[in-house]
């Protein structure tokens, strides 16, 4: 008769647990007052995140950059984020991670929070790491980075001795092909430097030998002892060896005539067909709002358009040359395609 009655009473607790009328936790806190205060935090989490990027920026903000200090790359980074300081009204700050072709940087942007107080200023090879296994292998990939917009295409020359006997890029590539074996010197594989003169070697069928630099400051001085007789360093670092004849220019890798030289043809005009030319873009952490990412957008778009602007990256010798988000976007999904095409035609892609 006891357990009867332990029977019909756990019968009729497990149906009031059905119903949901007296379901308790351990601290006599209904399980449905539990899901309603976690729904109400949830709202509230949501309701701040929302009001934080209305509110954008309300402190300095910091550009990550993957090279060392000096060089056209941090100066025209330091003028846009001097111009963007002048647009979102709060300090913003360059910082220098430079290694491992840019990822080092790229890396403390892709695991930063996506507060929008973290951005960076990268080129491809820290862009779309994941293309550029062959040479090194990052900790994250394109799909860690969320970009914003494009904003400067760096001018990246194909120079000579200012003595040497050529003075266009066809005269160089007849003298090449009478004599196999000339070095040219580049800053690494991953570069357009690289990607550049490898064009030429194969749509000419040249035989030149590579031959790797740390960077311009080591390559303009092999280039200048005759050491190697040609190099492709960036136009801003030999504008003024240039314009003393110390060096010839005979080719930029761009699209277009840059507009601080307008009398050095480009690659593709001499009919050299490149896979992608430079370029160095704003990006955010992956999650960053999109409310917080188009105003980003929104103020890079007027600080491109202010003259000012214009002028001083002219005097840099770096081509402005801006593409909002969405065109952005494609551009690097064009970009990450045709550096895999280039690589797998080179045997250098896994």
């Amino acid at each position: 008769m006891i357990e009867g009655r332990r029977r019909k009473a756990v019968y009729r607790k497990n149906k009031r647990r059905r119903k949901g009328g007296s379901m308790k936790t351990k601290g006599g806190v209904s399980r449905r007052a539990c899901l309603v205060i976690t729904g109400l935090l949830l709202i509230a989490v949501c309701a701040g995140t929302a009001r934080a990027a209305s509110d954008y920026p309300t402190k300095s903000i910091s550009i990550v950059i993957g090279v060392p200090p000096g060089g056209s790359t941090d100066m025209a980074v330091r003028v846009l984020a001097q111009f963007m300081e002048k647009e979102l009204k709060q300090p913003v700050v360059v910082v220098n991670k430079p290694g491992a072709a840019g990822t080092i940087g790229g890396y403390a942007v892709a695991s930063a929070k996506p507060d929008g107080y973290t951005l960076g200023y990268f080129p491809g090879s820290a862009s779309v790491p994941e293309v550029f296994t062959y040479f090194y292998a990052a900790p994250y990939s394109s799909n860690d980075l969320k970009p914003i917009c494009r904003v400067h295409v760096p001018v990246i020359t194909v120079a000579v001795k200012g003595d040497s006997p050529w003075n266009s890029l066809k005269e160089l590539v007849e003298h090449v092909r009478k004599n196999p074996g000339m070095k040219f010197g580049h800053i690494g594989k991953s570069t357009t430097q690289y990607v550049t003169m490898t064009t030429i070697a194969r749509a000419e069928k040249l035989n030149l030998v590579d031959v790797p630099f740390d960077g311009d400051s080591t390559m303009i001085p092999a280039l200048l002892g005759g050491h190697i007789p040609i190099g492709t360093p960036v136009l801003y670092v030999v504008r003024s060896l240039m314009e003393g004849k110390k060096l010839k220019v005979l080719a930029v890798a761009l699209q277009k005539r840059a507009p601080s030289a307008p009398d050095l043809p480009t690659i593709p005009e001499l009919g050299y067909k490149l896979p992608y030319v430079p370029f160095f873009g704003l990006y955010a952490p992956p999650k960053t709002p999109d409310e917080i990412v188009k105003k980003l957008e929104g103020a890079a778009r007027k600080i491109v358009e202010d003259p000012e602007f214009l002028s001083k990256n002219r005097a840099m010798d770096i081509p402005v040359e801006y593409e909002d988000t969405a065109a952005f976007e494609k551009y690097l999904a064009r970009y990450k395609e045709n550096i895999q095409s280039f690589f797998k035609a080179e045997g250098l892609a896994k």
